[in-house]
């Protein structure tokens, strides 16, 4: 009797491990025993011909790239094609194969909403060579913590987490930094924003005309900056070329269409360089559609105090 007391007791047992055995196994394992990925990107971006962003800020919208010829791409919106500003595919495609999983947050699709990974919530990315797919990856929210050492990786010491999932599949994956930030940008933020790009040092002439009699000229001759027949204020011009040798600026109008000459100008001339044009209209709205030649198919949109008041200067600003 106490044989099979002892017997039934041990097959009770034997029962019960099976069962944790089964349960570690096929539940608890998945979330502590699966693999972690080292790779979830894994793209050669010397072959990716496209890419498609779907950002959250601009629900519906499709930011589509496209590259030409090597390693030159242009950015459409499905209205606009224009250029990409520089380096700007390079960052993209390096911030992509750098997204590595450091663990695996949740395995549950009912997790998504948690993480602004659903469809309606997530920037999506989708990767292409040629017309097959080899990636299609969800970019939802971020976290922050500060950092005690701010050159331990944290953005001035701070530390950022975001979460990403792969298309078709459930699991979400915690990565290091702001992917959101670089990711999830509008149309105007992957153009070419070029206005003037100049070396100040071989800058010897500007003319700027405009409407009336109010044109006027600076030029740089015998070492000394000349306003007219004038003295001009050398601080002052050096000031304004440096001002101007690098200017980039956001805000496009792809809708106008220049008619006859434009009535406010500049040239900028100088040696070992080509002539720059600077051109502005003034529109209906009292706004102005600018464009430079440096840039020569893309027209800006600046307030009469933004880029036009940058550029556009009276001879008092040099005496």
């Amino acid at each position: 009797m106490s044989r099979k007391f002892n017997n039934k007791y041990l097959v009770i047992i034997l029962v019960l491990l099976g069962a944790l055995f089964v349960f570690i196994k096929f539940y608890k394992s998945p979330r502590t025993e699966k693999t972690l990925r080292t790779d979830i990107v894994q793209i050669d971006t010397s072959k990716v011909s496209k890419i498609v962003i779907n950002p959250s800020s601009e629900p519906g919208s499709e930011v589509i790239f496209r590259r030409e010829t090597g390693n030159e791409w242009t950015v459409n919106n499905g209205k606009v094609d224009a250029k990409t500003g520089k380096n700007s595919l390079k960052n993209l495609l390096s911030q992509l194969i750098e997204i590595k999983p450091i663990r695996l947050e949740s395995r549950s699709k009912e997790s998504w909403k948690d993480y602004n990974l659903t469809d309606s919530a997530a920037t999506r990315i989708l990767a292409y060579e040629d017309d097959e797919e080899i990636l299609n990856i969800y970019i939802g929210k971020f976290t922050y913590q500060q950092t005690n050492d701010p050159y331990s990786g944290g953005r001035g010491g701070v530390k950022g987490t975001s979460y990403v999932r792969l298309a078709g599949e459930d699991e979400i994956y915690a990565v290091d930094g702001f992917l959101s930030f670089a990711f999830n940008q509008p149309f105007s933020s992957w153009r070419d924003q070029t206005f003037l790009n100049i070396r100040k040092s071989d800058v010897t002439k500007l003319t700027f005309m405009y409407p009336g009699d109010s044109s006027f000229v600076v030029s740089l001759q015998n070492n000394k900056w000349m306003l007219g027949n004038q003295l001009a204020d050398s601080a002052k011009v050096a000031g304004y070329i440096s001002s101007i040798s690098s200017k980039t600026f956001s805000k496009f109008d792809d809708e106008f269409e220049p008619v006859g000459n434009p009535p406010f100008w500049l040239t900028i001339e100088g040696n070992n360089m080509e002539t720059v044009t600077v051109n502005a209209y003034q529109k209906e709205d009292g706004k102005f559609a600018m464009n430079s030649l440096q840039n020569p198919d893309v027209w800006f949109n600046s307030e009469r105090n933004g880029l036009f008041k940058d550029i556009y200067k009276g001879m008092s600003s040099f005496k």
